[in-house]
This record gives C-alpha cells, structure tokens and sequence, in this order.
C-alpha cells in the first residue's frame, strides 16, 4: 500500500496538470482552474479517511472541515439566511465535521472497505457536482471531475504498491484488488454504498437538466384566441338565397 506522501504527491501533480489543461485546452479562468487543482489535490487522500488514526486522518478531517463552511457560505442566498445565523451555522458545521466526523466513520468503516472503492469515487464526485454551487453547468463539471481524478489516483496508486517483485518474480499482497473494486466483501456496505451512488446520480442528472424532476409538470398548452372575424366565412341559413349571408 502506497503511504501517504506518495499520494499527496500523485494527487498534487494531477492537479497542477489538471489545472494548466483546464486554463490552456478548456477555456476556463485561473481561479477555476486553481480551485480545481487543490480538490484534485484533497481527493487523493480521501480513501484514507476510512483510516481509525494517524496523521492522513486528522489532515483529512480538518481540510474538509474548513471546506464545508465555505460550500455552504455560497447557497447562503438560496437558503434565505445571513448574518449571525451563517456564522453560528458555519461554527457548527466546521466543529460536527472536525470532531464528530471521525468518530462516526470509525463506527460504520473499516479500512479498505467501501470507501476503497469505484463506488466510493463516484459518491464523492458526485456530491461535489451537487454541492459547488455555480450558474456554469461546465464549472460544476470541472470541479466534479478533479475530485474523481484525484480519487483514482489514490485507488490506482495502491493497487500498484500491492505488486511486489524481488528481482525473480512478481508476488501479491493481501491487499491486492481490494482498492480498485466494485463490490466489498459485506452485502450491507455495498447495498449502502450503490443505493447512495444511484440516489447522488439521479439528483446530479436532475440537477443537470439531463432528467426532469418529478414535480415538473408539462406547462399548459396556451390557444390564442383572436377577436377579430374579418376573415371568418360567410354564413347564410339553408333556406335563404345565397346573396343574403351574414357575418
């Protein structure tokens, strides 16, 4: 298994090279592009956080506990609060992720588990699409995108430390195929883990615009009805000759 300075290494260098492609072949502004590269740089640990201690942990849990007030600083115009409440919500959140947020993991994980997993990436990348708000279906993308980067990075990196030669031949560990996977070893985990991964996709192709919501009903068909009958057609009654017509 890869350690942690070998994936924060990979994780950083997919994200400058993610960022210099999105600024130079994609169009986007250097922001973006910077703000995607430090997601792709924080993803590369987040298998990790399945971990019951040690130093990726408590990294992990405090950058993403510094994230999540700022995810939800920018819906605070959607969610209609502001001022002293924003503030008290920021606090709270920041304080449930940092120091609850580990303890609950070590309660429902186990390392190398689900979050090891394909599933696992795709919830992530997903979650991100969902929450980073932007009118830019495109900057969503992006951000979506970096973060699932950054998390096959870690998945990929493990798999490959798995893989041992001493010069003769080529030998497995234990922990071969249990990064880069689809399934666990526990039915539960994985009906959670898929359950969670097709609720995040169908809200995200919601969200896109890709599917229609099922609250969004067809807007009524308007008929246009005009009040002029200068070109109405004549109209006479059967009896009558036909030079006496009414309009």
């Amino acid at each position: 298994m890869a350690a942690y300075r070998e994936h924060i290494t990979v994780s950083g260098t997919l994200g400058i090279a993610y960022a210099f492609a999105a600024v130079f072949a994609l169009g986007f502004s250097i922001t973006q592009a910077m703000i995607a590269a430090i997601l792709t740089w924080i993803a590369g640990m987040l298998p990790d956080m399945d971990s019951q201690s040690g130093k990726p942990v408590r990294e992990l849990f405090g950058v993403t506990a510094a994230l999540a007030p700022l995810l939800l600083l920018q819906h605070t115009n959607q969610l209609g609060i502001g001022g002293d409440r924003m503030m008290l919500f920021a606090l709270l959140l920041y304080g449930g992720v940092r120091y609850g947020g580990a303890a609950v993991l070590g309660k429902l994980t186990v390392h190398r588990g689900m979050f090891h997993s394909i599933p696992a990436m795709v919830i992530a990348s997903e979650i991100t699409f969902l929450t980073y708000h932007s009118p830019d279906l495109r900057v969503r993308v992006l951000m979506a995108m970096g973060v699932a980067l950054g998390f096959i990075s870690h998945l990929v990196l493990d798999e490959m430390y798995s893989v041992q030669w001493d010069g003769v031949r080529i030998k497995l560990s234990k922990s071969a195929g249990s990064a880069v996977k689809f399934f666990g070893k526990d039915a539960l985990p994985n009906g959670m883990a898929l359950g969670l991964m097709m609720f995040l996709t169908y809200a995200s192709l919601t969200s896109a615009g890709i599917l229609k919501a099922p609250n969004q009903e067809a807007a009524p068909e308007v008929l246009e009805v005009s009040g002029t009958l200068d070109d109405a057609p004549a109209f006479r009654m059967a009896d009558e000759p036909t030079d006496s017509v009414y309009r």
